[in-house]
């Protein structure tokens, strides 16, 4: 079982796009780490991830519950 999946992620600070069209999974007992550059948007994905950043595309999906529209 997957526990978490990025479908087609887009996330934007007004104009600028900082994630575009990012998608992966992590099975259960599986660790991912995210590395980038400084502005690469490490923190607008993690900030998108949470619910505290919208995303403008995509969905993000928890034990297979869509969880994109909450805050």
């Amino acid at each position: 079982m997957k526990r978490l999946t990025l479908e087609n992620i887009t996330a934007r600070h007004g104009l600028m796009t900082a994630v575009r069209d990012l998608s992966f999974d992590v099975p259960k007992g599986e660790v991912l780490c995210v590395v980038g550059a400084n502005g690469a948007g490490k923190t607008t994905l993690m900030r998108t991830i949470a619910g505290a950043h919208q995303a403008a595309e995509g969905r993000v999906l928890v034990g297979g519950e869509d969880v994109t529209g909450l805050s």
